[in-house]
Order: structure tokens, then sequence, then C-alpha cells
């Protein structure tokens, strides 16, 4: 079974993304709204104009950039270590807000891992482990066309060993 199946057997055709003229609070409450849905969702693509297609993948935000845009802009803000207790959640909520609505260059995801739909399992199990990440995109002549997560394939592999057992 694990030879016959292919990445676009796995993949999510309906994934979160946001335009790449959003910022990092846009990409939060698409992927709040997305994790409703899909608990295990841990990234938002960035999709924009590339050449003449629309669409095309710019990058992706994931819940770890998300998290260390807050420990960076936030946690770290020198008005928080300095604020009487009555007033931090008032400069919370103030540094929250000037942090999300950056540009979303700063947090895009370097080295976003890239299937193509015919690839095998093996080949897709290969990349989740070199990439070391939760997600891939399945892409075909620069379109996304879904989104592999790495419980897709673990609830496919684990299904299969299951019946072996």
């Amino acid at each position: 079974m694990l030879f016959r199946k292919r990445a676009w057997d796995l993949m999510r055709e309906e994934f979160a993304w946001v335009d790449e003229s959003a910022s990092l609070a846009e990409v939060v409450r698409v992927l709040r709204a997305s994790q409703v849905l899909h608990p295990e969702n841990n990234v938002v693509l960035v999709l924009g104009k590339s050449g003449g297609q629309d669409r095309a993948l710019k990058g992706a935000v994931s819940v770890w950039k998300v998290l260390e845009a807050v420990d960076e802009c936030v946690l770290r803000d020198p008005e928080l270590k300095v604020v009487q207790a009555s007033d931090f959640d008032k400069t919370f909520a103030r540094a929250c807000a000037v942090c999300t609505h950056t540009a979303l260059s700063g947090h895009l995801e370097p080295d976003v891992p890239v299937l193509k739909p015919g690839d095998p399992l093996p080949v897709v199990l290969e990349l989740f482990l070199r990439k070391k990440r939760g997600w891939a995109v399945v892409e075909e002549n620069g379109k996304v066309l879904g989104v592999v997560l790495v419980a897709d394939l673990y609830r496919e592999l684990s299904s299969d060993m299951v019946g072996v057992l």
C-alpha cells in the first residue's frame, strides 16, 4: 500500500491561506478559524502574484513563527517589565496589536517543503523527516494544489501498520 499512495491521496485541497499583503493579525485569525475544523493544522500559506499567475506560493507562516513573533515583539517589550499590575492587560494588548500588524515578510518560513502530486508516500515521509516540518505544500506548475499535514501521513501509515500487526 505504501508505494501505491501518492501525495495527492493525502493532500487537503481546502487549506488556510492569506494574500501576501495580509498582516500577521490576519494570519492568526485565519489559523484560528482553520483549527476549529482541523485542530491539527499549524500553518497558513501565503499566496500572491508571481509572473502572470494568481495564488502563487510566496511562503508560509506556521504556529512556530507566530510564537516567535510573540516572543520577540510582545514578551520582550521593555514596557511590560516596568508596568504596574493594574495596567498589564492594557500594555500587553497594545504590544500584541503592534506586533500582529506587522508585514508578513519577516515571519515567513524559510525553505517551504514542496511535494509534487504524484510523489509516492516514501518521498512524502522522507521530506517530512528531512525538513522537520509538520506540513508540506503540494504544488504543480507553480500552482498550489493542497497541503499535506504530518497527521495525515501518520494516519495513512499507521492504518497500514495496524493491518499487518
